[in-house]
């Protein structure tokens, strides 16, 4: 962990105004090189502050915890005059501007996110804004700058309103703790900022405030500029040759180290020093797990552990007819397991949800995954596979070892499934469950596609470059600097990939105009594009979600800011609500059995020993049959000739990358079992099923 005491250093200067990757296709100063380049530059402190948004502070704080740079958290929040007002005023005022904030220490944090989140759930019109008054209620542990040329105080200047922003300043130096109020000042070779840059220092002396110097970073490197051009016409659907597109206009801002903003700001040298006292003020923050597991309370007035153990002993016989010694002493032992690591109400909340699933006849999938492999699980209605039938291991799913929270994957009819949802919200509140962010990124093919477009570069040549891009294997840096030596490795369908990977280095080498289009795609690559609503994840969380983890808004749904790898780490609980049209297919077709032939239909009455199925399967007639429709699964399964539902078990496990190599083994043995050869005689008896 980052020592608290670690302040700027003796650099002189921090940046404290800077765009990432997450002020989406604006930003381009990306996480994981920024703090490199900060050290490079001679400074141990720099911030983040994306526009109305903390995608980003995650992975901002984690990367910095192994830096070594002390990491600043802030936001450059949008404000408007009262965020109820769902418009634009005609004069512009005070609608569409900016403010800069930054996290003190963890309660200045917690007012980031919640204010961000108020911005979004509440005042959102084109952007998430809050306005002053909501402002004034979270401002505990919160440092004020007062932006750029978009800031409220700026723009009155320019506007020729000195009053109006002397009156504004007074007003925001009002909500802070004392000290914690800067006035801002920038210069980026623009007239207005140097227009007005005295008289914000007039502003700042007359309401006995300091001033801070900040760049306003969207890249790292000057050279830089180009690429971040390139993703605002990217952003904005226009191409570099738009006299009238939106553009930075200069090329100085990007990360820049202390001795130029020294120079920069020569004749006010406080501005700069400032930094070094705010980076002073700030401490570490760190993010810690948390228990947010939400509460499940049993209707009987029992305890939660209670109350598994009373409900899979209930129901105990509805699986096993005369249950042996081994079923007891499995179902004591993931009892006892599940109840000492805290997860008995993880297993009540599952159930409940599932139960209420079942009781509405929305159907829910048997079960899939590691989550299978518990009896709990299974007598309780959460699965509906017998672990012990296919001798599966709890272990897998939970162990006292495990770091990370365990995970049932559940599938729910497609279009049922938002029922389930809202059932979660009502039961836990809805302000404690929330859907899940996912970013879309820019992949390799989609950044020739945007640059050459961005470039004006004709589609029959851009389209000859994606067609030389493999799937998936390798970045574009990778493919074009890959040795040709590197190419080969015997194999006839890596060789034909291999030949298409030189021909995309030799134009690269060779062709001006391809270097140009794979150099600027080299640089977006990866970066996030946009935003969009997980298709499975929900969190629930035992206090509000948006006290927690900041959220946003996508289309008329609520989501987090963080992913949902982020927001397991700080402890909410993270359930996969998965729709599957497949689901939903087979009760529309029982229904219509049930209509027309008056015949119900149980599959989990049905034995799975039907040896016309497993001819149907053989035949490669399998389509919509999920995870036997694909065209590669089609002729497996025919080579195959399942037999047993333990042969389409092997065979969904074996399709799959890396174990595939080993599918002509595997038939041959299924069908000469003599040609199967083990490693070690101990390993008999567990592989020979």
């Amino acid at each position: 962990m980052m020592d608290n005491s670690l302040t700027a250093g003796s650099s002189g200067f921090v940046h404290l105004h800077v765009h990432t990757e997450y002020s989406l296709l604006d930003g381009a100063a990306k996480i994981d090189k920024l703090f490199d380049t900060v050290k490079k530059k001679g400074m141990t402190a720099v911030a983040i502050t994306d526009h109305g948004v903390m995608y980003g502070v995650y992975q901002f704080l984690k990367k910095a915890n192994k830096s070594g740079v002390k990491p600043i958290v802030g936001c450059e929040f949008y404000t408007s005059r009262d965020i109820k007002v769902k418009a634009f005023s005609s004069d512009g005022d005070e609608n569409q501007n900016h403010l800069l904030l930054i996290a003190k220490n963890i309660k200045g944090y917690e007012n980031l996110v919640k204010l961000n989140t108020i911005a979004f759930v509440e005042g959102f019109y084109y952007k998430p804004k809050i306005d002053l008054s909501v402002l004034e209620k979270h401002t505990d542990g919160l440092i004020c700058l007062s932006a750029c040329l978009a800031g409220a105080i700026p723009q009155k200047l320019l506007n020729g309103d000195y009053d109006g922003a002397l009156d504004y300043a007074k007003r925001l130096k009002s909500m802070f703790a004392d000290g914690d109020f800067y006035i801002e000042l920038q210069d980026h070779g623009i007239a207005d900022q140097r227009r007005i840059n005295p008289l914000l220092v007039k502003i700042a002396r007359e309401i006995g405030v300091k001033t801070v110097a900040t760049n306003d970073a969207h890249y790292l490197e000057k050279e830089d500029a180009e690429m971040h051009d390139v993703l605002l016409c990217v952003q904005t659907g226009r191409t570099l040759s738009d006299e009238n597109r939106m553009r930075f206009e200069t090329k100085e801002f990007y990360v820049k180290s202390p001795e130029e903003m020294s120079e920069l700001f020569a004749w006010c040298k406080e501005t700069v020093s400032s930094t070094v006292e705010i980076a002073e003020k700030c401490e570490f923050i760190e993010l810690k797990k948390a228990d947010l597991m939400p509460y499940y309370v049993p209707e009987n007035g029992e305890a939660p552990h209670e109350f598994l153990r009373s409900l899979t002993y209930g129901r105990l016989e509805s699986r096993y007819e005369q249950p042996t010694k081994e079923i007891y002493e499995r179902i004591e032992y993931e009892l006892n397991t599940i109840i000492h690591m805290g997860f008995a109400e993880y297993y009540l909340i599952v159930w409940d949800f599932i139960d209420y699933s079942k009781r509405k006849g929305i159907p829910v999938g048997p079960g899939r995954g590691s989550g299978v492999g518990s009896i709990v699980a299974y007598i309780i209605g959460i699965t509906d596979v017998d672990p012990l039938k296919y001798d599966l291991l709890f272990e897998r799913f939970l162990n006292s070892e495990r770091v990370s929270s365990p995970d049932f994957d559940i599938d729910f009819c497609y279009e049922r499934r938002g029922e389930v949802i809202e059932y979660v919200i009502e039961k836990y509140g809805k302000d404690k469950v929330s859907q899940i962010v996912t970013f879309g990124t820019m992949a390799a093919k989609a950044a020739i596609k945007d640059v050459g477009r961005v470039y004006g570069v004709p589609y029959a040549d851009v389209e000859r470059l994606t067609k030389l891009i493999p799937f998936g294997k390798h970045s574009l840096a990778e493919l074009v600097g890959l040795p040709a030596s590197n190419l080969h490795d015997g194999h006839a369908e890596d060789d034909a990939e291999s030949k298409i990977i030189l021909e995309l280095k030799q134009l690269y080498d060779e062709d001006r105009e391809a270097k140009r289009i794979i150099d600027m795609a080299i640089k977006i690559e990866g970066m996030p594009r946009n935003t969009s609503m997980h298709a499975a994840g929900v969190v629930i969380c035992r206090e509000p979600v948006g006290d927690r983890i900041p959220l946003a808004k996508n289309g008329d749904d609520t989501t987090t800011q963080y992913n949902m790898t982020e927001i397991e780490e700080l402890g909410l609980l993270k359930m996969d609500f998965l729709g599957l049209r497949t689901l939903t297919d087979i009760k529309k077709a029982l229904d219509y059995i049930l209509e027309d032939n008056g015949v119900s239909i149980d599959f989990s009455k049905m034995p799975f020993d039907d040896k016309s199925v497993y001819e149907l399967i053989s035949s490669g007639e399998t389509d919509a049959v999920f995870q036997l429709e694909s065209a590669g699964m089609k002729k497996f399964m025919k080579q195959l000739r399942p037999e047993r539902f333990e042969d389409i078990i092997a065979g969904i496990a074996l399709f799959r990358p890396g174990p595939m190599d080993y599918i002509p083994a595997y038939i041959l043995g299924k069908k000469n079992y003599e040609a199967v050869k083990y490693e070690h005689p101990k390993l008999e008896p567990i592989l020979s099923v």
